[in-house]
């Protein structure tokens, strides 16, 4: 049992969501661009290298290859069919949010999409930030969203690996998503 290496591993996954991110928000929406896409990175970027620090504590013992694992195509067509229907959803919803409840609709739908996939949740965003959504609204749904499924990976992590990788997973998660969380602080002091 190696419970750094595997919850360092975990976090290294979980922190590629960021670059991932500001990569899609560079490429999908110029209103949040300057605004994300820098800090993004640079969250991302502080916690792959602090995850590969922590994945090497402790001792190295072997690790055993597991015989007859099947795994799955992360392509098949069904991931790809769910996505754009959560992506057309999210499209739909988003503006209608807006406009009934306001930003705190945007962000209550930014804590919910969190537990699932905010990939749908965030290019949405980015065809209706500085339209439909305003960009603070936007720029604030994106950091929650990102905190959220942050924070929803942990609770996974502990619920289904083993005791120790799952507390340190959970641990190390949410301390991701406290992180994310910081630049809003500015992101709503900046605008107020």
């Amino acid at each position: 049992n190696r419970p750094h290496l595997f919850s360092g591993g975990i976090l290294i996954a979980s922190s590629v969501m960021y670059l991932r991110l500001a990569i899609l928000i560079s490429i999908f929406s110029t209103a949040l661009r300057l605004q994300l896409a820098p800090v993004l990175s640079g969250i991302g970027i502080l916690a792959i290298v602090f995850g590969t620090l922590w994945s090497r504590r402790g001792s190295r013992p072997k690790i055993k290859s597991a015989a007859g694992e099947i795994i799955k195509n992360p392509l098949e067509i069904r991931s790809a069919v769910m996505f754009a229907c959560l992506f057309l959803a999210m499209l739909v919803l988003t503006p209608l949010i807006i406009e009934h409840l306001g930003a705190i609709g945007v962000y209550g739908l930014s804590i919910i999409t969190g537990v699932t996939d905010v990939d749908p949740f965030i290019l949405g965003l980015t065809q209706t930030a500085g339209n439909t959504t305003p960009v603070l609204a936007a720029t604030s749904g994106v950091l929650i969203a990102a905190a959220s499924n942050n924070f929803a990976k942990g609770v996974y992590a502990r619920m289904f690996a083993d005791r120790d990788t799952g507390s340190l997973s959970f641990l190390l998660l949410a301390g991701l998503a406290l992180v994310g969380l910081l630049p809003l602080i500015y992101v709503l002091n900046a605008s107020g």
